[in-house]
């Protein structure tokens, strides 16, 4: 280690300057260079550390030059010199660098050992949950393909049946179609004949080919009875294939339709008493609506017919008509059997009757009610049916006044 005082120029630095040893002398109280950066910024009151390389008894050494500034005793101010401290970078920085280096290293090792011993059970843990992650999802990745080829199958499966479907639709649609031209065509050849039938049997009847003895005409009027119901049902086929057509025509004029209840009950009071039922007419006057008198009497006809055919003897039928603002109500109610509440959606099919009615026996054809709903809502009208098993039941009709209806006309 060297030391060497440099002494700043001045009155006051002479009488303050102290000697320093140094293996040079000549270094001693020496002026500082102007172009000594480090010296002056010592000198300005700093005190400076820097590495640099100089000669020392011929050998070229590595040292640490401290500078520092040199105060006056008991007084401040300005520094009066700069204290130059020369120490071997090998032997007082170096080597205790690298004595340093062996334990922070083996500290640092050791340290390695821990955390890797800590980690390690961490990292096999979380690795292990990532395998049986990864293989979940692989699983999964698998399932989902096997799904999306059972789907992508049953699509084209899907859309094979849809075509068939389709297929199947056209011809029902087609077979229906051909069905109602069959229906329409053979009602109209049934027709002819049966109107001829008829005809010649009113001639026989009547005498006009000559007496017949009391079994003859016993014999020819339930021919004319049977050659009726055959000529109806003829003539409910024929109307059910114009209807779904669309080809029901209307003969339309104002109807009273208490006056035309009125009638009906009138006509249909025999089978009434036959039948031992009371058949009653609740008739409010209303005002006249516009549809076809023939249709509506038939509409009428079916309901009552029907209240009567199944309500047991000793029963009430009912015929009733009002008006509520724009519509005119046909209401007929009877005591009867009722009708079962899963029938009631199909009451309206053709060809539809109830498990009741089949149980029982009670003739028909299916086509009544069917014809009934199909006048009134040509009529723009509507109905509906309120029946409950072993209390009877209500068929209610809606139709339109005259004003209404001719507007929907």
């Amino acid at each position: 280690m060297a030391a060497a005082l440099a002494v700043a120029p001045s009155a006051h630095a002479l009488a303050h300057a102290q000697f320093t040893a140094s293996p040079e002398a000549g270094l001693i109280g020496t002026k500082p260079a102007s172009g000594d950066s480090e010296v002056m910024s010592s000198l300005a009151g700093q005190e400076v550390r820097v590495v640099d390389s100089t000669t020392i008894d011929g050998r070229r050494l590595k040292v640490v030059e401290t500078y520092l500034p040199v105060q006056p005793h008991g007084e401040s101010g300005r520094p009066i010199g700069v204290f130059e401290l020369y120490q071997d970078y090998e032997s007082r920085v170096a080597a205790p660098a690298r004595a340093t280096i062996v334990p922070v290293a083996g500290f640092l090792l050791l340290a390695l050992l821990v955390l890797c011993a800590t980690l390690v059970p961490i990292l096999r843990r979380v690795t292990a949950a990532v395998e049986v992650r990864n293989k979940r999802l692989v699983e999964q990745a698998a399932t989902l393909e096997r799904s999306l080829a059972l789907a992508h199958d049953a699509r084209k499966e899907a859309e094979s049946a849809r075509r068939a479907l389709s297929e199947q639709n056209k011809r029902l649609r087609e077979l229906d179609r051909l069905k109602d031209e069959f229906l329409s065509l053979v009602s109209h050849e049934l027709r002819t004949p049966l109107t001829s039938i008829r005809g010649y049997l009113d001639l026989v009847l009547d005498g006009e080919a000559g007496e017949i003895n009391p079994e003859q005409r016993r014999f020819l009027e339930a021919v004319e009875r049977n050659s009726g119901r055959l000529l109806r049902l003829v003539g409910d086929l024929l109307f059910v294939a114009q209807a779904d057509a669309g080809r029901l025509s209307l003969e339309r004029a104002s109807v009273d339709l208490s006056e035309l209840a009125a009638h009906c009950v009138e006509e249909a009071a025999p089978a009434a008493t036959e039948k031992s039922v009371s058949l009653v007419l609740l008739a409010e006057s209303v005002p006249s609506l516009v549809g076809d008198r023939g249709r509506l009497a038939q509409v009428l006809d079916n309901l009552v017919s029907n209240a009567l055919k199944f309500t047991p003897e000793g029963g009430t039928v009912q015929v009733r008509t009002s008006a509520h603002y724009e519509h005119v109500v046909l209401e007929v109610e009877d005591t009867g059997i009722g009708i079962p509440q899963d029938d009631q959606p199909r009451l309206f099919d053709r060809f539809f009757r109830s498990a009741v009615a089949e149980d029982q026996a009670i003739p028909g054809t299916g086509l009544g009610l069917a014809i009934v709903k199909a006048i009134v809502e040509a009529h723009s009208g509507r109905i509906s049916i309120s029946s409950r098993e072993g209390v009877g039941t209500t068929f209610r009709v809606e139709l339109p006044l005259a004003e209404r209806a001719e507007r929907a006309a």
